[in-house]
């Protein structure tokens, strides 16, 4: 109750003019920092008429008690910028231009079927998560791709996961204290692209290798979150939903659940291997 009594009091004229011209500077200032041309779209292609690619605006503000500041103010465009550089670092921003919806062919049925059903996904139609599992070389990789540029420009942070590579990173570092903070990141985007997920390799029979207990612990920990906090995420794999719930009912059923809608499983034919019918 005092301070409301202390700030409806009347500002002396000399301290009223003081603040004004403290103000107009600051205002100045703002202005012309607004005007500046900055130079982000070199680096990433992202062209924003809103901060003239600066990133920022100067914005000024009243503070406290009659107290006036100046901020910067992130632009909207920076987080797609930020979810660019994350992408470049994983290697998939170089894919992005190439592996789009219409570079997708679809000579068959099957094919025009993936295709659909990314494009719904976009579109918001169907589940909160898409998974695509099954066939080598069907273009699972491709798809999901695709369904990623298409989130970015809604200005959506996307994560690329390699699984295959990031798991044994992630696993390496789990007794260290910026474990949380990396697994963090994966938690967090507001879109988790997981690809080739649980992905195994055969042992020196010829057997396949199913995931290990850290797997299966790492996994559960950066799905479960995402789960929970419903944010979107996307997963190829060789392994068909049935095959993931054998080793791994916990987190399948999680995927299970929300994929419902957008969930497309490739049988495992020659004729469903598009790298090999284009390699013949």
């Amino acid at each position: 109750m005092q301070i409301l009594e202390e700030s409806s009091r009347p500002v002396p004229k000399e301290k009223a003019e003081f603040l004004e011209m403290v103000r107009r500077s600051y205002q100045t200032k703002a202005d012309l920092y607004n005007e500046s041309i900055g130079h982000l779209n070199s680096i990433d292609g992202i062209d924003c008429p809103l901060c003239k690619n600066r990133g920022y605006t100067e914005v000024v503000k009243d503070g406290f008690r009659g107290s006036i500041a100046s901020v910067l103010v992130e632009c909207q465009c920076m987080k797609r910028r930020k979810s660019w550089r994350r992408l470049q670092n994983s290697g998939l921003a170089g894919s992005i231009n190439r592996l789009t919806f219409d570079s997708f062919q679809t000579p068959d049925e099957w094919q025009k079927r993936i295709k659909a059903k990314a494009m719904q996904f976009v579109q918001g139609q169907g589940g909160k998560w898409f998974f695509i599992g099954g066939a080598v070389g069907c273009g699972k990789t491709h798809v999901c791709t695709a369904i990623c540029g298409e989130l970015l420009k809604q200005n959506q942070s996307v994560k690329y996961m390699c699984w295959a590579e990031e798991s044994v990173r992630l696993k390496g570092k789990v007794n260290d204290d910026e474990f949380e903070s990396l697994i963090k990141e994966y938690k967090d985007v507001d879109v988790l692209y997981i690809d080739d997920f649980f992905k195994t390799r055969r042992n020196r029979n010829g057997d396949v290798q199913y995931p290990s207990d850290a797997d299966v612990k790492l996994a559960y920990q950066i799905i479960n979150s995402r789960y929970i906090s419903q944010k979107t995420t996307i997963i190829s794999s060789e392994w068909l939903i049935d095959e993931l719930m054998d080793f791994d009912e916990a987190t399948s059923s999680r995927v299970y659940e929300m994929c419902k809608g957008s969930t497309l499983q490739i049988d495992r034919t020659g004729e469903r291997n598009f790298r090999k019918k284009m390699a013949v």
